[in-house]
């Protein structure tokens, strides 16, 4: 049962709410009783007082049905009358109705002759059945007879839609149907004769005569009782080919028209287009669309989508539906010839075929298929010539580019959706996810014990991402797994997806690979589209239009390079979006991206590699310094979209034939957009290589990047190396005249100190750079928070709150929000010591909502566990191991260990919340927590306190007015 309300369905409510609505809606527009309601929901053993509880079932339906009557007046959907309720609806309103105004309607068609009107309105009056109707009312002796009555009506209806239909000449689509039909109700005789007459004139006698012996045997052996007189004297007229059972005649002269059904067989499942087969279908119905081509890359699955809509919509048309397969074509001028062929109107004599093929069609209404368009692309007039010609022809064509005519409605279709990373879903959901459930249908058929589980829903993750949701690439992928574990095929896949070999022969040759599928449309290209999509090889992300036209040469902002990029969008191998700031992106397919780069490579275009890392350079020092101000969310988004192309630039400065200076450069800007990312490791390797081999650069240069590359080793926990690389920096920014930078390091300096436990020396620097007149604003926040935290370790927690105090008062007007979040947590880390936990806790709240609001993992895992500390005292136990235990585990997979004062406190968390919660307790919640990526931790925190993403967390732009003051560490 499904209701629907203001065109969105709702839930019923428990079991007895439904059989007071299904009562109500069997007997429609009639009063039922009260008496016979608690009768029917209590069936003979109500309770004590019942009547109270069937009110209680009535105003919650009265809700559920009129969500917006005014409270005080009556309800006119279920009224109350004496002694009952009525439940008011019209026929469109109930199916019930519905279906007996379509059969009422389908016979005064018959009668008038109008097969194809009767045929419709009995069709959509069956169709209405998903299922057993009234079902919480089946098991209820008192509607058994009524339900069998409705049941009994339902058959006796589909066999008067069969004899139509058999009349009309549809005995070829209704042999499937009526096989079905028998195998769920095998003793009705009337059936088995349809289906006997449907093979007959199917040109399928041996299969009507095995069908008469199933009936007799099915009816001897079942019921004893032979078949009736009918069923024999059919048999008896077709061992004779009696004329009489011949379709029909049309108006007694001549014969009706055969059904047009050519479509291929289905060799494999649809899986995971559900709802792209309902759109398709559709739109026209909805839309009144007459020409519908489905667009998207090679490999999509345009033409396994096309041949499922074909089936579905071709069953509605009065003709049935043709299938022509335009692959094997070379020339636009074959286009029509294999129309007519496939319409077997082969024997033109000499006339033109786009002719005969239009008269054929002239009165029928008929579904025409033309799959492969994209290298006909100049035949298009012969579907214009066509839908002129033929008022009642729909057309479906696929190609990897629309036909471009008016009438034309484009469905892009997508790759499969695939899953998400984080949060990750569990494996009852992820199955279900389209990209996944395609994967696990076509592995099994290779590995038949393959599950989902636990063990490998990362890993089956991550592949349906490396694919792209690309049902071929999946498929293609699957078939590997005959050969190869998860974990092998996706380690192979992570290095290229040409390791996807051919799997499957009966493909046809252009479909057969990646590379082939890929190749079929980069030689549909012109040679200067050619060229530019060459050129976007050297991409690993989505750039932007303004990138690709600095890179690849393009004038700007001219027509003939938007003809360019358009030609490659038409033709699917590029894709424009918009981002969040509103920019033009263009975006491929990383299989698309992967032939780009291997054809670059095989051009050896070095000067779009160098204005490739020239470009990104750019942005990097325009962006980068935007991640100290208030604006750093938008930076930190757009450095965050171009990361790949970031790193792309980097590994080609870094390389053979790169330029060591462009690369420090790089390193000086972008270390703190990895600092706040804490993706880390491989910019470390990088940055320490890359400083190493060049000791001669100039101090300017040198500087920021030894600077950097210090920052990320601390990260790594390598102190004693950012020790070292600190006080070169030291020496550089001194040699370059830098005083900021001088300040700055200091504070590193003085930082790395406390961290090796020598407080003196982390007070004695962290007190120079403060008193340092040269020293940034974001150098002084830092230095403060050196000597709060000094404070704090050695046990002086007055001090700590007061230096705390100091440097979230300096930091707010910064507008920095990581520079906030630290300063705040170090601030509820003294308070907490002070015993105002919730104090505390609000501020962690805040520290939390400024590191979402900016959308950088950075911190948040030392927030969390100050966090897990207050929860502590408050005796919420298990949160707080949840807690520990999720950022142990980030901290463990990212390998970034705690610092030795760090290690001692968050170790003296852990040990009382052990103790407290006992180890049974704590064994449970400790890896329930371990299971928890760091964003459902934070999600778990804060939509466990009743807020949402921003809701009640103060904003760093309410942050108090004034002049705008630049956190950057120098200038």
């Amino acid at each position: 049962m499904e209701v629907i309300v203001d065109g969105a369905p709702i839930a019923v409510g428990a079991g007895q709410q439904r059989i007071v609505l299904e009562c109500l809606a069997l007997r429609a527009n009639s009063v039922v009783t009260s008496d016979f309601l608690i009768d029917a929901v209590w069936a003979g053993s109500p309770p004590a007082k019942p009547g109270p509880q069937l009110q209680v079932y009535v105003a919650n339906l009265r809700r559920m049905l009129e969500p917006d009557r005014p409270k005080g007046v009556p309800s006119r959907r279920l009224a109350s009358q004496s002694g009952g309720y009525v439940l008011a609806v019209t026929e469109e309103e109930l199916d019930l109705l519905l279906f007996r105004q379509q059969v009422a309607a389908g016979e005064l068609a018959v009668q008038a002759g109008d097969l194809i009107g009767g045929a419709t309105c009995l069709r959509q009056a069956v169709e209405l059945f998903r299922g057993p109707a009234f079902p919480d009312l089946f098991d209820l002796e008192v509607f058994r007879p009524e339900l069998d009555a409705l049941e009994e009506a339902r058959l006796d209806i589909y066999q008067n839609l069969v004899d139509v239909e058999l009349a009309m000449g549809r005995h070829v689509a209704l042999v499937g149907e009526l096989q079905s039909l028998i195998a769920r109700q095998p003793y009705r005789e009337r059936l088995w004769a349809s289906l006997v007459l449907a093979l007959y004139r199917s040109d399928r006698q041996a299969d009507a005569l095995a069908a008469c012996r199933d009936a007799r045997k099915v009816f001897m052996e079942e019921l004893g009782i032979d078949p009736g007189s009918r069923l024999r004297e059919l048999e008896r007229s077709v061992l004779r080919q009696d004329p009489s059972l011949a379709a029909p005649a049309l108006d007694g002269h001549r014969p009706i028209r055969k059904r047009m059904e050519n479509l291929p067989a289905e060799l494999t499942p649809l899986v995971g287009r559900e709802t792209e087969l309902q759109k398709l279908c559709s739109l026209y119905v909805t839309e009144g669309c007459r020409l519908v081509t489905v667009t998207g890359p090679g490999g999509t699955g345009k033409t396994r989508l096309a041949l499922a809509s074909a089936a579905r919509i071709g069953a509605r048309m009065t003709d049935g539906v043709c299938w022509i397969n335009l692959a094997p074509l070379t020339e636009n001028h074959q286009v029509p010839a294999a129309i007519a062929a496939g319409l077997g109107l082969e024997n033109w004599g000499g006339s033109d075929p786009l002719r005969i093929v239009g008269r054929f069609l002239r009165s029928r209404r008929l579904l025409l298929v033309l799959d492969n368009f994209e290298h006909l692309e100049e035949a298009w007039p012969v579907v214009l010539d066509l839908l002129t010609a033929a008022p009642e022809l729909w057309v479906l064509a696929t190609s990897r580019r629309p036909l471009g005519l008016r009438a034309e409605y484009e469905y892009e279709l997508a790759p499969l959706t695939i899953p998400p990373l984080d949060p990750p879903l569990p494996p009852n959901l992820l199955q279900e996810v389209p990209a996944v459930k395609l994967f696990l249908a076509r592995g099994r058929a290779v590995r038949p014990q393959l599950t989902l589980d636990d063990n490998n829903a990362s890993i089956i993750t991550r592949l349906c991402r490396r694919l792209d949701g690309l049902p071929l690439a999946i498929e293609l992928a699957a078939a590997q797994l005959r050969r190869r574990t998860e974990n092998v095929l996706l380690e192979d896949l992570e290095v290229s997806l040409a390791a996807l070999p051919a799997a499957f022969r009966d493909l046809p040759d252009r479909q057969r690979t990646l590379t082939a599928t890929i190749g079929w449309s980069y030689q549909l290209l012109g040679e200067s589209e050619r060229r530019l999509f060459d050129q976007l090889g050297v991409f690993a992300a989505d750039p932007t239009v303004a990138a690709v036209g600095t890179i690849c040469g393009l004038a700007p902002d001219t027509a003939a390079a938007d003809d360019l990029l358009t030609g490659l969008v038409r033709h699917s191998l590029l894709r424009r979006y918009t981002d969040e700031a509103g920019g033009t992106r263009l975006s491929m397919l990383q299989a698309i991206r992967e032939f780009a780069r291997d054809r670059l490579t095989l051009l050896g275009d070095a000067v779009v590699a160098r204005r490739h890392a020239e470009f990104y350079l750019g942005l990097a020092e325009t962006v980068s310094p935007q991640l100290w101000t208030k604006n750093q969310v938008d930076a930190f988004k757009q450095l965050h979209a171009d990361a790949p192309d970031l790193r792309g630039a980097l590994l080609w400065a870094t390389g053979p034939n790169g330029s060591t200076s462009l690369a420090l450069r790089l390193v000086g800007h972008l270390w703190h957009y990895w600092e706040l990312t804490e993706d880390v490791a491989e910019p470390c390797a990088i940055s320490l290589g890359l400083v190493a081999a060049t000791p001669d650069a100039s101090p300017a240069l040198r500087a920021p990047a030894l600077s950097g590359t210090a920052t990320l080793c601390w990260i790594r926990g390598r102190n004693d190396e950012a020790t070292n690389l600190h006080h070169l920096a030291l020496h550089a920014f001194q040699a370059a005249g830098n005083a900021q930078g001088v300040a700055w390091t200091t504070m590193c300096l003085a930082l790395q100190a406390l961290e090796q436990n020598d407080n003196p020396t982390a007070q004695r620097l962290a007190t120079e750079a403060l008193s340092s007149p040269h020293a940034s604003p974001r150098a002084r926040v830092a230095a403060l928070i050196v000597l709060g935290l000094s404070a704090f370790y050695a046990g002086d927690h007055t001090r700590a709150l007061e230096l705390s105090r100091a440097s979230v008062d300096l930091a707010r007007p910064l507008g920095d929000r990581a520079i906030l979040g630290i300063v705040l947590t170090n601030l509820a880390d003294s308070t907490e010591k002070t015993g105002d936990y919730e104090a505390a806790e609000k501020m962690l709240h805040e520290a939390l909502g400024t590191a979402v609001e900016l959308g950088a993992q950075g911190n948040i895992v030392g927030f969390l566990e100050s966090l897990a500390s207050v929860y502590v005292h408050q005796h919420r136990l298990e949160q707080a191991i949840r807690v520990l235990a999720a950022a142990d585990a980030y901290r463990y997979d990212r390998g970034h260990p705690l610092s030795a004062p760090e290690h001692r406190r968050v170790d003296s968390i852990i040990t009382k919340a052990r103790a407290e919660a006992g180890p049974i307790t704590f064994g449970l919640a400790w890896a329930k927590g371990q299971t928890l990526t760091l964003t459902q931790a934070v999600h778990e925190v804060l939509d466990g306190e009743g807020q949402s993403r921003g809701q009640g967390i103060p904003s760093v732009s309410e942050s108090p007015k004034g002049n705008v003051v630049s956190a950057a560490p120098w200038s």
